[in-house]
């Protein structure tokens, strides 16, 4: 009898079955992708790129290099020339998508702090915020200035004293006249300056926005690590919150030119937009949260074409996908079947879940694929925007951040899933629709196809919602 051997890949330095366990095995969209196991010379399908294993039943190939598997992130399934599915690895982001990262989480908290903060909904922040890079030049100079010769306060701290130093009377202590009997100083309270003023917390303060704000920009890099740098040394390091509010810290700089120069940053960086929000949990993993990020921007692209075309949300509105948390800025969350609701009853959500029984969000019904390779009894779609009335329709918009030559073939999987949805026993699905970040994708089948939805640039929706 014929000993099974299961297709593994080489992660890191370990070999794992692909097979084997309920988490697919990870490796780096900038390794290269070795397997084994395989015959000699067996054709396998890799996603949608036919390679070749060679004498030794072994296959490698860079992704970077190879044009069908260069850019795409997520599962890929490798199925052998046997037509047999051998099992599925992960391809996961690294530094390679740094600067993509950047940019989709910039658009991501842009247009969410839009919809949060803007109270008629329209989608849109109320003012272009300046480049970080712009509001470091402005402080640059005045914050090294200050750094240099900060303003300081009197004020009474622990020390030692000789009795025979003793100068005022409260520095003459029980413990400097036990000291003295032994001709050694003691601890006393004596007067020193302070850098540690509501100024100088002021100016710590704007450093912090200024980096936390810088973060989340495509070009605000360099400039968080310097602004972060700086809070790091005196006299700015020694302060603490800011005593008495900015108001009282504004009105002891009145005459100090350093200070109010880099006032005038601090109140562009006091507004919502700018320091008042959080990214989701996602944008603290980095690169590696890309993905999920990429989901969220998508559900919030079609809010906004949805604000458009419906007019502005029920209550309570946009104000949902946010939560407070205890140190008070708000923090983008969206939690599994999150729904925003619409005039003339349209009804948008976030991954709803959507049975065979008609128990699931909206009372839909998944009725499952003839087919049993894509059977299902539970889907749950990124985003799915349903419209009520005398003639009920539904649209889905499954995020896919994936290789251009991948695009076509996800568009055509999610129709599969997702294009059988009834709504009281009539079927009610008009678009299944694949967003993915490449131009000139944009093919429309019968009742199918998939969207360019580019961080930083316009989504054309309007047209594709029911």
């Amino acid at each position: 009898m014929t000993q099974r051997v299961d297709v593994q890949v080489r992660t890191n330095r370990v070999w794992q079955s692909l097979g084997d366990g309920a988490e697919a095995p990870r490796i780096s969209e900038s390794q290269w992708l070795e397997l084994r196991g395989l015959k000699p010379g067996e054709h396998v399908l890799v996603g949608p790129a036919m390679l070749a294993a060679d004498e030794e039943g072994h296959l490698s190939v860079r992704l970077l290099e190879h044009e069908t598997l260069r850019g795409h992130l997520g599962l890929v399934e490798v199925r052998r020339e046997s037509n047999s599915v051998a099992g599925e690895f992960e391809v996961v982001p690294d530094k390679m998508s740094e600067e993509a990262f950047r940019d989709l989480r910039a658009a991501l908290e842009q247009v969410w702090a839009g919809l949060i903060f803007d109270p008629d909904g329209v989608g849109r922040l109320r003012g272009v915020l300046p480049s970080p890079v712009d509001l470091w030049r402005a402080i640059e100079a005045p914050v090294r200035e200050i750094a240099a010769e900060p303003r300081t306060v009197l004020t009474l701290s622990e020390g030692v004293r000789r009795q025979e130093a003793v100068r005022r009377s409260y520095e003459l202590t029980t413990a400097v006249v036990r000291a003295a009997t032994m001709q050694r100083a003691g601890r006393s309270r004596v007067l020193t300056r302070s850098m540690n003023t509501p100024e100088n917390a002021l100016v710590a303060e704007t450093l912090r926005r200024l980096a936390s704000y810088a973060r989340r920009q495509p070009d605000g890099s360099e400039v968080a690590t310097r602004a972060s740098r700086m809070l790091r040394e005196d006299p700015f390091a020694s302060c603490g919150a800011l005593r008495g509010g900015v108001e009282a810290a504004r009105v002891r700089m009145l005459y100090d030119a350093r200070y109010r120069r880099v006032d005038k940053v601090l109140r562009v960086l006091d507004c919502p937009e700018a320091h008042a929000t959080e990214g989701p949990g996602e944008a603290r993993l980095g690169v590696k949260g890309m993905i999920r990020l990429y989901e969220y921007w998508v559900f919030m692209q079609v809010l906004q074409a949805c604000r458009d075309r419906y007019g502005t949300p029920l209550t309570p509105g946009f104000s949902i996908l946010g939560r407070q948390i205890r140190s008070g800025p708000t923090r983008l969350s969206l939690s599994p079947g999150v729904t925003v609701r619409f005039p003339d009853d349209v009804h948008v959500a976030f991954e709803p879940r959507i049975t065979s029984s008609g128990r699931g969000w909206m009372n839909l019904e998944n009725v499952p694929h003839p087919n049993p390779d894509y059977a299902q009894d539970v889907i749950t779609p990124d985003v799915v925007v349903l419209r009520g009335g005398a003639e009920p329709a539904l649209a889905v918009f499954d995020a896919k951040y994936v290789g251009r030559h991948w695009v076509e073939r996800a568009a055509a999987e999610i129709h599969h899933r997702y294009s059988r949805i009834r709504w009281h026993g009539q079927p009610v699905a008009r678009n299944v629709l694949a967003a993915h970040p490449h131009q000139g994708i944009d093919f429309l089948w019968a009742g199918y196809g998939s969207v360019p939805m580019i961080p930083g640039q316009p989504t054309g929706l309007n047209n594709l919602l029911p």
